[in-house]
């Protein structure tokens, strides 16, 4: 699979380490997306009250040579149906039918964009990482931490040892333990966790394989790990905050449907565990 990543994606990605000025512009395209390829960058610059420089800096940041590749690529997303999105009023609560379908349509173009970014080596990379490990952590915080448990408890019903410390604490405690043959997988979807730095170091210490799932790839997290997964991340199209995992659990999910087809007795063991549960949940006379 091509890695692709749109336009829309690589400004919503990089959002968190633009300068003030430069989100002015983001936030213009991105508010105004269907407006933008029938204007010039000066005049993108002016209505987001900017400077041409600061255009062209923000145009760079983005891996495009000129404005009028970012205006060319958005253009052909928006003829392509690639954005997905209808209805230009985001979400309202007068408007519930529209809004829910403006929520739907964000929320399938950011796992169709997750997919396209992927790429198959360093999918089946990660696949053969986690396969081969002794042990396989999960890492995260705040509220990205129930995501790392979710995955780890997939792996374990794949057939696979793993953990999810469920604390940074717990995973700078946890990291410290591991070895060559094991496996540290980091989920930050900003890239911008530098709690999760001194766990890194430690996994990269002890010569463990270190995979990212992030949507920025120029972040530290990224820059430390061997394997980088990355997803797409729309919620600035949504709401202020960073709220979902919606596309690293789409990862975690395609981890774990891999595995799981490359697990040995995978079947049986989980029938043993729901024969266990089964006692636990109704003792026996």
């Amino acid at each position: 699979m091509k890695q692709r990543v749109s336009a829309v994606d690589a400004i919503l990605s990089s959002y968190e380490g633009l300068s003030a000025s430069e989100k002015r512009i983001a936030d213009y395209i991105i508010n105004h997306r269907h407006e933008v390829s029938s204007l010039n960058a000066y005049e993108i610059a002016l209505k987001s009250d900017t400077s041409r420089a600061t255009m062209s800096r923000f145009v760079r940041s983005l891996g495009y040579e000129s404005f009028a590749q970012l205006r060319i690529a958005l253009a052909h997303e928006e003829r392509a149906g690639d954005d997905g999105f209808e209805n230009e009023g985001g979400i309202n609560s007068d408007d519930i039918a529209g809004s829910l379908q403006y929520i739907l349509n964000v929320k399938l173009e950011e796992l169709k964009s997750t997919a396209s970014m992927l790429g198959s080596k360093p999918l089946a990379n990660a696949i053969k990482a986690i396969r081969y490990a002794d042990l396989t952590m999960f890492a995260a915080v705040g509220n990205t931490i129930p995501a790392a448990q979710n995955a780890a408890y997939k792996l374990w019903q794949a057939g696979y040892r793993s953990a999810a410390p469920t604390s940074t604490d717990g995973s700078l405690q946890l990291s410290l333990q591991l070895t060559s043959k094991d496996c540290l997988v980091v989920l930050s979807s900003s890239g911008y966790s530098k709690r999760l730095i001194p766990v890194l170091d430690n996994a990269n210490d002890a010569g463990a394989t270190i995979v990212a799932i992030t949507e920025n790839t120029e972040s530290d997290i990224a820059k430390r790990a061997d394997i980088v997964l990355r997803v797409a991340n729309r919620d600035k199209m949504l709401s202020d905050l960073h709220f979902s995992q919606s596309s690293i659990n789409f990862v975690i999910e395609t981890l774990f449907l891999f595995l799981s087809h490359e697990s040995e007795d995978v079947s049986e063991k989980n029938k043993l565990f729901w024969k266990t549960a089964g006692r636990d949940r109704e003792p026996e006379a």
